[in-house]
């Protein structure tokens, strides 16, 4: 089952984007490659880095897409060239480690449970994994680099020759013709990845060996798969928080409360197989419906009145007013999530931690304390960046006021939650 998920993985990263469009969004893939390796990462270490890497991706991709819409209605080559440029040489850097360590894993998991590798089709996937990766990154950028060249030659011929061509009035031409080498060359990996994964997925007798002895190592032990599951959450909560940090581009969030409140969500469900996080859960689903009406009349009074400005006027007044308080509710059950947060925490301390010396009861008070001093600060975030929301008004400031407080609660976050890690990873 999770070979045949990084299949699917694979097939919407093949597809290249088309300028600033992605037609089939590689955050999705990354996220089906993710679900893929959730198991079998857990029992080979290449296949765990190669999850880490999937993992940073996900998130890469995932502002990529969320910068889309911003950009759709600007007209800035100049922006857009950068955002081509810069999400193309850090998808690389992330990717090739990603699939080699996916390759060398896979490929040493299924030998070592006696599935019939092929050693050629190893070798021509893990080679065509770096032609295409190195190949989908030059051919997104190449049409996007005809702007600089265009300002070059413009700026050194004199004004008789301004009504001359140049490659950049072919530069649409040129973009079709690199997405189809790029589409050319992501069909040729998709057909050498089938040609490798698809007889690893039909290896029943290695699959249910893999199966067992991840059942061996992870899930008959308890200890192993709360510290897993606390690991898993604490990352999501993390960047929950990190995506209610308001960063705005002419008026329009490019890190949107609705995906954070959708990781804490996550995070709730990464918690279930060890606790009961059943009412967190439905809370979270009402939060992301809350957030997603946040942010989508956010978008609407950025797509109506911060075309040209990231200010409020006065025509905009009344639209800003009614978005700020919805996006106000917003982190009114935001702080709602924190406290469910706090109370999972404290449920994991009670169950399943003990002082490594006598005094047991001081031991988990401390922990409490933690836990407790982290819901109070986060919900002081929630309503402080509430305020601030109304404040911007006044100053700009108010806003990236709003923005660093929730980034440091983050940090804090994640900090808090993986000193628990460490206090679980005694048991294990």
């Amino acid at each position: 089952m999770w070979y045949v998920l990084i299949l699917c993985g694979c097939a919407f990263l093949f597809v290249p984007s088309f300028s600033i469009f992605d037609f089939m969004p590689d955050a999705i893939g990354c996220a089906l490659i993710l679900i893929g390796l959730s198991k079998i990462s857990a029992v080979n270490g290449d296949l765990h880095n190669s999850r880490r890497s999937f993992g940073y991706l996900f998130f890469l991709t995932l502002v990529r897409l969320l910068l889309t819409v911003p950009l759709t209605g600007l007209n800035d080559e100049t922006t857009s060239l950068l955002y081509v440029f810069c999400f193309a040489v850090a998808e690389t850097v992330f990717l090739i480690p990603a699939f080699s360590s996916l390759c060398e894993g896979s490929y040493y998991l299924s030998s070592r449970a006696g599935a019939n590798v092929s050693d050629k089709a190893h070798d021509d996937f893990r080679l065509m994994t770096k032609i295409f990766i190195i190949g989908r990154a030059v051919l997104a950028v190449a049409p996007e680099l005809t702007v600089l060249a265009n300002k070059a030659y413009r700026e050194s011929i004199s004004a008789e020759e301004l009504d001359m061509p140049t490659v950049y009035d072919g530069k649409g031409i040129f973009t079709v013709i690199c997405f189809i080498v790029s589409l050319l060359i992501g069909v040729v990996f998709m057909i050498l990845a089938l040609r490798y994964f698809v007889p690893l997925a039909r290896d029943k007798a290695s699959n249910e060996q893999i199966k067992q002895r991840y059942d061996d190592e992870i899930g008959n032990n308890e200890e192993k798969r709360v510290y897993n599951a606390v690991k898993s959450a604490s990352l999501l909560f993390t960047l929950g928080c990190a995506f209610m940090a308001a960063m705005y581009f002419y008026g329009w969030d490019i890190l949107p409360d609705v995906v954070g409140t959708g990781l804490m969500l996550a995070g709730f469900a990464a918690l279930k197989p060890v606790i009961n996080t059943k009412k967190a859960v439905i809370i979270s689903g009402v939060a992301v419906a809350v957030t997603a009406a946040a942010t989508a009349l956010e978008y609407h009074t950025a797509k109506t009145y911060f075309t040209d400005a990231s200010y409020i006027t006065a025509a905009s007044m009344n639209s800003y007013l009614i978005s700020a308080s919805v996006k106000a509710l917003g982190f009114f059950s935001f702080a709602v999530l924190i406290y469910y947060v706090y109370r999972c925490l404290c449920i994991i301390v009670k169950k399943h931690t003990k002082s490594p010396t006598f005094d047991e009861a001081g031991y988990k008070k401390r922990l409490y304390n933690r836990c407790k001093a982290l819901c109070v600060a986060g919900i002081a975030a929630c309503g402080i960046s509430a305020a601030c929301g109304f404040l911007f008004s006044v100053s700009e400031l108010f806003r990236f006021a709003a923005l660093i407080l929730f980034a440091a609660y983050a940090i804090y976050l994640y900090v808090t939650t993986n000193k628990l890690c460490e206090e679980l990873s005694r048991y294990i």
